[in-house]
């Protein structure tokens, strides 16, 4: 079997020759310090892994007057424009992303190490804010030429693997869980008793703006899509919220991705330990095992 092989049979539950071998992200920090600055594709067959290439290339719409930001590659528009200034007298590089658009601005803050980034300063000051960007956010597109283009050249060698996309410049995939990277998880999970219809039709927005990402996958050559992230685990939140905002929202992104008449075997990873039920493809158990997943329970 060729690793794309191997890896495709093991997620939909076939018995491939032998215990596909790979890894979730590889570490830039560790390719530079200790593999000499290979690539993650190099260094899994130097490994002897079963490869996995990431990919989600964003194509502006022109006719939408969308283009992609110089500096950081954010999509931009006219009504959604954006300003970055670093921070100084910070211990780590400190970066300020500012949406300019015609109601108001939008500020979060990012700070980076040589490790990883994370969020200072959350995207979402008041819960109005929403509104902003359910009017004027520019929804992302997929550049389906440059995923084929990466697929052609990795051909059987390794999984082509995308993901739902997440609001720039720091998100998830899940709607949920990117409303928690604009908003932050502590004020969502209060806000989730305290006005759920919020989180609800906060989740809404983001949703739409993933729907428009995934209509505009068709031909695209991906293997399989992430959907998910952290702040849907049961480490976090407990069953009820996920069954209320989490699942409600997951699966119709997954129809509608499974309808969308994709080039090849298409199939999709969850990484919640919750499970609602209601997905197609693999979904991760309580107990970490791949199993059939559930749909419409």
């Amino acid at each position: 079997m060729t690793p794309k092989q191997r890896l495709l049979t093991a997620i939909n539950r076939g018995v491939p020759d032998r215990l596909p071998v790979t890894t979730h992200h590889v570490m830039p920090y560790f390719l530079n310090k200790y593999m000499g600055g290979m690539d993650a594709l190099t260094f899994h067959q130097t490994m002897g892994f079963d490869p996995i290439v990431w990919t989600c290339p964003i194509k502006p719409d022109s006719s939408e007057g969308q283009y992609l930001d110089e500096a950081t590659g954010i999509l931009c528009s006219g009504d959604w424009r954006l300003e970055t200034e670093e921070i100084p007298g910070q211990p780590y590089l400190t970066k300020r992303f500012r949406f300019i658009t015609p109601r108001k601005s939008l500020t979060t803050v990012l700070q980076y190490n040589e490790y990883t980034l994370w969020q200072t300063e959350f995207l979402l000051k008041e819960k109005t804010d929403i509104d902003v960007i359910a009017d004027f956010a520019p929804h992302p597109r997929c550049d389906v030429e440059a995923v084929n283009a990466l697929a052609g050249s990795v051909k059987e060698e390794a999984l082509v693997r995308g993901s739902f996309t997440g609001f720039a410049p720091f998100g998830q995939p899940g709607c949920w869980q990117d409303a928690a990277c604009l908003y932050g998880i502590e004020n969502l999970i209060l806000e989730a008793f305290d006005d759920p219809q919020w989180v609800s039709y906060t989740c809404e927005v983001l949703r739409r703006m993933k729907e428009t990402f995934i209509r505009s996958t068709k031909g695209a050559r991906f293997d399989i899509l992430e959907l998910g992230g952290g702040d849907a685990s049961t480490t976090v939140i407990s069953p009820e919220l996920f069954r209320r905002f989490v699942a409600p929202h997951d699966q119709q992104l997954v129809r509608l991705a499974h309808g969308r008449g994709a080039e090849g075997g298409l199939s999709y990873l969850r990484r919640h330990d919750a499970n609602p039920g209601g997905y197609r493809g693999s979904e991760r158990g309580r107990h970490g095992d791949l199993h059939p997943a559930r749909h419409g329970g």
